[in-house]
């Protein structure tokens, strides 16, 4: 008993002086305080991947809110770049950033390239055609469209939108017609046919879409179908719209449906349930649908679905590109481009390759403002400021370069230069040699 009293004593001495010692910077050997937290703090086996070099960059004037700065600031055509600095429409060599001409005042984008032409906006809203190679106008137009968010030209007519529709001549300027419709349109358009579409949300008790359907040579609206979305393809007389859900009519399942393009009437309906859910116990279908090549694609969370495009759903074999391996909040982000379907959530990019459905890690970093994608290359913008490429085939960061902005418009490329649009300035560097993709 005398030996067990001692060395019970002897314990409590021994600890009394380990306490002692953790109050000075020695470290204590008997138990973790759990006062720190350490995960990815190691620089692992990837090099940095090197700094690119700055060919030339020029300050562009920035545009009024960064939705427009993320539909671009800057165009490209004819081996030549076009932004507007300080009103004015400018044209440099997308090579070598010198020069080439300039052109009018007060001058705001959108821009629109097409053919040889330069399209351009005043801040008191006439349109000028100018010609890219000299910068000569070839016309302005007859009636402004103030502050357009959108120009689009399609057989022989430049369309102008912003709370309106309006058409032009495309070879004189000549106003030709403004939409008849009395509430704002506030989204993109699209053109099909005879037809220029539009999509709206009607506000009520409930808000449900609208797709609106004008006349392309008088403006006036033909036809309206509640609940469908822009379509995703067009046919002979016919278009293909999904269908799209309100508080009181709710689409379980992903709903396709053809509609005649002269009566906006439904001909017939396609029901995708890749899942095998049953429909009578879902609310409603988050899916997107498009159509690529003769595919058409319906992704769900962290998976995309492939059905031929022509075919039954019911009776046809789908395929599934499942990003389930990257992780669970991974969603849809681009593709199928160059053999790749991709996700994101917004820190990291996975892919999954559409040849053998393997997956592929390709970004884990910081927040993601945006990626584009040219060439065999992805071109990261980050919340930082930072731009990173990688290449598709490999997932190998070849370059980063650090931009002046947060905000970003699209990557370019025209002539050999990849051109990167962030808040008020445009930066040229040469495309990586192995992201370019040969023809």
């Amino acid at each position: 008993m005398g030996k067990m009293k001692f060395r019970t004593g002897a314990l409590a001495a021994l600890i009394g002086i380990s306490l002692l010692a953790a109050g000075g910077n020695a470290e204590s050997a008997v138990a973790d305080p759990h006062h720190s937290y350490i995960y990815n703090n190691f620089t692992g086996n990837l090099a940095e991947p090197p700094a690119a070099v700055t060919v030339w960059s020029s300050a562009m004037d920035v545009q009024a809110d960064e939705t427009a700065i993320g539909r671009g600031s800057a165009v490209t055509g004819g081996g030549k770049v076009y932004f507007i600095q300080q009103g004015q429409l400018l044209a440099l060599n997308a090579q070598t950033g010198k020069r080439i001409w300039k052109y009018g005042a007060k001058l705001s984008a959108p821009l629109l390239y097409e053919n040889g032409v330069i399209y351009a906006s005043s801040q008191t809203g006439t349109i000028y055609a100018v010609t890219a190679a000299t910068g000569k106008n070839l016309w302005s137009s007859s009636a402004p469209s103030k502050n357009p968010r959108q120009l689009l030209i399609d057989q022989g007519q430049l369309f102008a939108v912003n709370s309106d529709i309006q058409a032009y001549n495309l070879q004189t300027g000549k106003l030709q017609w403004k939409d008849n419709y009395s509430e704002p349109l506030w989204q993109a358009v699209q053109v099909q046919g005879e037809l220029v579409l539009a999509e709206d949300t009607v506000s009520g008790a409930y808000s449900y879409d609208v797709l609106r359907a004008f006349d392309r040579k008088t403006g006036k609206q033909l036809w309206e179908a509640g609940n469908y979305s822009m379509p995703v393809a067009a046919g002979k007389g016919t278009l293909i719209s999904p269908r799209t859900s309100n508080l009181l009519q709710m689409v379980a399942l992903p709903t396709l449906d053809t509609l005649d393009a002269r009566t906006g009437k439904v001909l017939g309906t396609a029901e995708y349930n890749p899942e095998n859910i049953n429909p009578d116990e879902a609310l409603s279908s988050s899916g997107q649908a498009w159509i690529s090549g003769n595919q058409l694609y319906i992704n769900q969370g962290n998976t995309v679905y492939s059905y031929p495009a022509d075919a039954d759903p019911a009776k046809a074999a789908k395929t599934t590109y499942s990003a389930a391996g990257g992780g669970k909040d991974l969603m849809y982000a681009a593709g199928p481009y160059d053999g790749r379907i991709l996700f994101s959530d917004g820190e990291t990019v996975y892919g999954v390759k559409t040849a053998n459905r393997q997956g592929v890690s390709y970004y884990g970093g910081a927040s993601i403002a945006r990626f584009d994608l040219l060439g065999h290359g992805m071109y990261i913008a980050k919340a930082d400021g930072q731009l990173v490429a990688v290449n598709l085939l490999t997932g190998a960061q070849v370059l980063q370069l650090k931009t002046s902005g947060k905000a970003f418009g699209p990557t370019l490329l025209e002539n050999g230069m990849i051109l990167v649009q962030s808040k008020g300035k445009i930066t040229a560097i040469k495309e990586p040699a192995a992201l370019k993709m040969t023809k």
